[in-house]
């Protein structure tokens, strides 16, 4: 699921995609050696991520190819009645990727229990690493995989 505090991204990319949109306030900053991720649902914070800001940096071509490869969302929009209207895996590659930096190091993450926002229902076992990283891109139209529904 993806938060946003932009209507527009958050309507749209839900019908072309297949991105699950809600409503949210997200907020990436670094905090002395710490880069510090947010997550407010509802005025409360929901999630918090940290991570050793700029630990090591990432091979940027290796980096530029695992962009590249497939990517699939599960496109899930009911009908009126609440049964499936569309069933769909979703494909696409992200193109003119312009990579400006990648980092990996040790990180964190805290999920807080909220009846609308059930990030903290999601079985999160260890930890392995995080990765920051800043590019420009393009995200085309993606292409319909399989319909569950056809």
């Amino acid at each position: 699921m993806m938060f946003l505090d932009d209507e527009s991204p958050t309507t749209g990319g839900r019908e072309i995609w297949g991105f699950p949109k809600k409503y949210g306030i997200p907020r990436l900053s670094v905090i002395h050696e710490t880069l510090t991720g947010t997550l407010h649902y509802d005025e409360e914070r929901v999630a918090l991520g940290t991570m050793v800001y700029k630990a090591t940096p990432m091979d940027n071509a290796k980096t530029v190819e695992g962009m590249k490869k497939l990517n699939v969302n599960l496109k899930f929009i009911p009908d009126v009645d609440g049964s499936p209207k569309i069933a769909q895996l979703v494909g696409y590659h992200l193109v003119d990727i312009d990579l400006k930096f990648a980092f990996t190091g040790a990180a964190r993450l805290h999920l807080v229990p909220h009846a609308n926002c059930r990030l903290a229902d999601l079985p999160v076992r260890k930890i392995l690493y995080g990765q920051h990283l800043c590019a420009d891109l393009t995200l085309p139209y993606g292409r319909v995989l399989h319909d569950y529904l056809a």
